[in-house]
């Protein structure tokens, strides 16, 4: 199923970024059809210091009782194609339709926004499928006791964080809604981290074989790559801004939570200072790729200039031989007529052809 979902995304994902009509009535929750074809799984979470509740449900209604047991239950949604689970969401929370709006319309960079006593973000999280780079929307809103997270599809991005809750001596902070919102967001930032360790991989081997291997297909791989690191950068930079806002919000400025969302500021710096770093050494490809071009295309005329000048002068000899000269005369080349004279055109030539490439030689002309 997961790599029906990978295949099934793929597809659609150029096909999902805008879908409002124009003109629509804002706060209105437009379901691309294609999406109904992802299935929607909804995983809660709620506990408290002592207790620990973890269960897929089917209806949304399930987390009511749970909401007024725990002091905080996290419900991740994956799959944004029931509209009927959407509405019952939206119902059971008490979200901003505009915020719901932007949770379906996946186009959205990466923000943090207050909505009276609810918060909600807007993030992007990478992921490689199939050996291609995916960047999909995760959106999340918290309140008093819950948190709140949709994405586009099912992903391992929150697997370390649930390790984390499992833990019940790590388990304090995490009863605070906005901490748990911080951690799911650093939890986004950090997953940037091992694809940029392999795309780094990637830009060696793409640099080696611009040095050794011109050929159009290194050309393919450099655009491809430039691409993957714009998309990149631009969810790093819009990261960087969202979690700006974070920090500025008044639920954190009077708390220790910010110096957690400073840290991860910086992580955002960092990401952003390696792409621009690599985006440097992707536009330098282009260069090593043309110099690689030209010292192979001086390289085949250098062998094409020895041969063409060791036989030209032989070329000559061929055309002087070759004329119809009067044979009877003493001095029309008396040579036609001698017994040896093949075999003395020939050691001609070669010596010519001999002294000319020892000449070469000596120049240098034969080192690469």
């Amino acid at each position: 199923m997961k790599n029906d979902i990978d295949t099934m995304f793929k597809r659609h994902r150029s096909s999902l970024q805008h879908r409002s009509k124009p003109g629509a009535e804002p706060g209105t929750i437009v379901v691309h059809p294609d999406l109904a074809l992802l299935p929607v799984k909804i995983f809660v979470v709620a506990y408290n210091e002592t207790e620990l509740v973890e269960k897929s449900i089917e209806d949304i209604d399930e987390v009511q009782p749970l909401l007024e047991k725990f002091p905080l239950t996290w419900v991740n949604v994956s799959g944004l194609g029931n509209l009927e689970t959407l509405e019952k969401v939206t119902a059971l929370f008490n979200l901003n339709k505009l915020a719901m709006e932007d949770v379906v319309n996946v186009h959205q960079r990466p923000k943090v926004e207050e909505y009276d006593d609810i918060f909600f973000a807007v993030a992007t999280e990478p992921d490689i499928i199939k050996k291609e780079l995916v960047m999909q929307q995760i959106s999340m809103f918290w309140g008093t006791n819950f948190v709140l997270t949709f994405q586009e599809h099912e992903s391992d991005c929150y697997d370390p964080l649930f390790a984390r809750i499992k833990h019940g001596g790590r388990r304090q902070r995490l009863l605070r809604p906005d901490y748990l919102a911080y951690a799911i967001l650093d939890a986004v930032i950090d997953n940037f981290f091992p694809i940029l360790e392999l795309y780094g991989t990637q830009l060696d081997d793409i640099e080696e074989s611009a040095i050794d291997n011109a050929s159009t297909v290194i050309i393919r791989h450099i655009h491809n790559f430039k691409h993957d690191l714009h998309m990149l950068r631009r969810a790093a930079w819009g990261l960087r801004e969202a979690m700006a806002s974070f920090r500025e919000l008044a639920v954190v400025s009077n708390s220790d939570l910010r110096f957690f969302i400073r840290d991860c500021e910086d992580h955002t710096i960092q990401l952003i200072d390696i792409l621009e770093s690599y985006r440097e050494r992707t536009s330098g490809l282009m260069d090593i790729y043309l110099s690689s071009v030209n010292n192979r295309t001086n390289r085949i005329m250098k062998v094409l200039t020895i041969v063409a000048a060791t036989f030209m002068p032989i070329g000559v000899l061929a055309g002087i031989y070759g004329m119809n000269f009067d044979r009877s005369k003493p001095w029309n080349m008396p040579e036609l007529s001698w017994e040896y004279g093949y075999e003395y055109f020939w050691c001609l030539a070669i010596l010519i052809a001999g002294s000319m490439l020892t000449t070469f030689w000596r120049k240098g002309w034969f080192k690469h």
